[in-house]
């Protein structure tokens, strides 16, 4: 059985709203370092172009730390799986003949409500949705005006 209740909000997040529960803060929240996470290589290639566009729209927000690279990898795989299975149901409709004759919906519909389900969740957790921004604090710059994001893209 899984966790109960709300995901709780990052410490960071908690202190900007003034801690409006005043509820004892975390002092040991990880932080993980600002660097570009290596990209997975089961990605298809769809997933890699999204990954691609997705990576520096991210560090501009400075929201992507080397520890995100399974969540931007599900995001971008399942973005793939969207595209690829609305595009059948563009070819082939929404609804379909079985042999006997009955006419039913295509099982491509819950694919692509599935999908767009997964991507708008994955989509909240980066903070690429308007609501899922007025939520989220980025990390400040350095103060030695180095930039800690490496270069690691899809190849």
């Amino acid at each position: 059985m899984g966790l109960r209740g709300p995901a709780p909000k990052p410490r960071a997040l908690v202190v900007l709203e003034g801690n409006p529960g005043k509820r004892p803060l975390n002092p040991l929240e990880p932080q993980p370092p600002l660097r570009r996470p290596k990209c997975p290589d089961y990605l298809d290639e769809t997933a890699k172009r999204e990954w691609k566009r997705l990576v520096p729209i991210l560090e501009q927000m400075r929201v992507l730390t080397e520890a995100d690279g399974i969540a931007l990898g599900n995001l971008c795989q399942q973005y793939a799986m969207l595209q690829e299975a609305q595009t059948k149901l563009h070819r082939t409709g929404l609804l379909l003949k079985t042999k006997s004759g009955y006419v039913q919906q295509s099982p491509l519909v819950a694919i692509v409500s599935s999908a767009v389900d997964q991507v708008n969740k994955l989509c909240r957790e980066f903070g690429l949705t308007p609501a899922a921004r007025t939520r989220i604090q980025a990390a400040p710059e350095d103060a030695d005006g180095s930039d800690p994001l490496e270069d690691a893209l899809c190849g």
